[in-house]
């Protein structure tokens, strides 16, 4: 691969596929247009290797203290490192997400951090000092997929989706503080262990915060039940969290005939093909409103501590069943139009602008490659680089390293042999087709990534180098 030594190399870590995967190709693609090496892939795998990749800049999604140890492994091995939050479009209050989500010495040794929209770039300025000049309000690659014509490139398997399940309901879930993979208290113990909870007030907030989506959580189980036999006519799909306990929701609606659960594709595809979306705080209620679905957020509790602002106030509020019934009946039935989205809204479209920036104009992908050009522009020695080391770890000597460290993780987070399951439930894989296969859609949507090719990487089995052929 020395062919492709001049050009600077972009370092993309994916760990959560079906949110993640097909907005990194679509900044892959921008980014190797403009003269970009990418390496795209699982992001445990990238990190394992990372000694024997081409130095370049690294596209974390966080900027939490967890980060810290692998930004100062960036920076031994002579990496730039950028980020981004994928949390930091709904959060409760300012001041418990930096807790939550920003770390100020994880912030300190990046370059670039680039923001959704103005509300997380002011969060981030009023609670980490000296971050003004590191702030890059860009939007979110995730959000370019709602404009044309990158929808586009979804609509193929909406269609299909279709043509399977006729007209259905979609739900999603987001109570993973509550129903966590692990177990209730995994988050809270895990987020005390890395010092993210500092003392009994912090405990007992998350502990509330817990007890409030429970509540939730098992008012959706009634919600659904009765919606399964008030309209046993459609299916009704859930499509839990993906770091939620997909099994509850499993063995819940095996007891229900016209009800199943999904985790597999993007959630796009599946907001396009529904007849109308249901939810309680959760981003796909801000992705539903801007691709112009019904969408209901159903709020049979409230609280102005644990509720999120946005993604309930772009959707029609349902207090009650009866009352979430009734807008479902007029959305089925087209009796009312109030009951769809309103996108010029002027209500509406000023609060999106404040959280969202790409809405309009210029995309994310634009706004944060030409950051990441001058970026590199900034730092030459990123154009000269050694390639791929020899990457001489056998695939036995793999899985002796993993499961030498198994116990040490079993210890630390008392996960046991779940660990594996977890994994697999946020990344089961990537193959070079389903690479080559989306970046021929996205040429055929968009008239643009001709040139772009894919070729994997040596001793890796999910990743793989995005470069212009040209």
């Amino acid at each position: 691969m020395k062919e492709y030594m001049g050009n600077p190399f972009l370092l993309i870590p994916i760990e959560i596929k079906v949110r993640e995967f097909h907005a990194k190709l679509l900044l892959s693609c921008f980014a190797a247009e403009t003269g970009f090496n990418v390496i795209l892939g699982d992001q445990i795998e990238l990190q394992r290797h990372l000694g024997s990749l081409p130095k370049g800049i690294y596209v974390d999604k966080s900027v939490v203290k967890t980060k810290i140890k692998s930004f100062k492994k960036n920076i031994k091995l002579g990496n730039r490192t950028v980020a981004w939050c994928e949390e930091g479009l709904i959060f409760l209050n300012p001041e418990r997400y930096i807790q939550q989500r920003v770390s100020a010495q994880a912030f300190e040794m990046i370059d670039i951090f680039f923001a959704w929209g103005e509300v997380q770039a002011e969060a981030i300025q009023k609670n980490i000092r000296n971050s003004d000049q590191k702030l890059c309000i860009t939007g979110n690659p995730r959000l370019d997929l709602l404009r044309d014509p990158y929808r586009g490139i979804f609509s193929s398997e909406a269609k299909k989706i279709r043509e399977i399940y006729g007209p259905f309901i979609l739900i999603n879930t987001n109570f993973s503080l509550y129903n966590h993979f692990y177990g209730r208290d995994f988050v809270t113990n895990t987020m005390k262990g890395q010092g993210r909870i500092k003392d009994r007030e912090d405990k007992n907030f998350y502990i509330k915060w817990s007890d409030y989506l429970g509540e939730m959580y098992h008012l959706f189980l009634d919600m659904i039940r009765d919606l399964s036999l008030n309209f046993s006519d459609y299916t009704i799909i859930i499509r839990p969290h993906p770091s939620e306990n997909h099994q509850t929701w499993k063995d819940f609606s095996r007891k229900l005939p016209n009800v199943e659960v999904f985790h597999k594709g993007n959630v796009i595809e599946w907001i396009m093909a529904s007849d109308v979306l249901i939810h309680n705080g959760c981003t796909t209620g801000v992705e539903a409103y801007i691709l112009g679905k019904p969408v209901l957020s159903y709020c049979p509790i409230t609280s102005e501590t644990y509720d999120s602002i946005l993604p309930n106030a772009l959707s029609k509020k349902c207090s009650s069943l009866d009352e979430l019934k009734i807008q479902l009946e007029s959305i089925i039935k087209n009796i009312e139009e109030d009951c769809l989205p309103k996108p010029n809204a002027p209500d509406k479209v000023s609060l999106l602008k404040k959280y969202v920036h790409g809405a309009q104009g210029l995309t994310a992908c634009e706004n944060i490659i030409a950051a990441l050009n001058k970026l590199a522009i900034q730092y030459p020695c990123l154009h000269n680089h050694d390639g791929f080391s020899t990457m001489n770890i056998t695939r036995r000597k793999l899985n002796n390293l993993i499961a030498t460290a198994k116990p040490f993780i079993k210890k630390y987070l008392n996960i046991g042999t779940k660990l594996d399951e977890y994994v697999q439930q946020k990344f089961p894989g990537l193959k070079i087709e389903e690479i080559m296969e989306l970046i021929k859609t996205l040429q055929n949507h968009t008239n643009r990534f001709a040139t772009i090719n894919v070729k994997p990487i040596p001793a890796t089995t999910s990743c793989y180098m995005i470069f212009n052929k040209e």
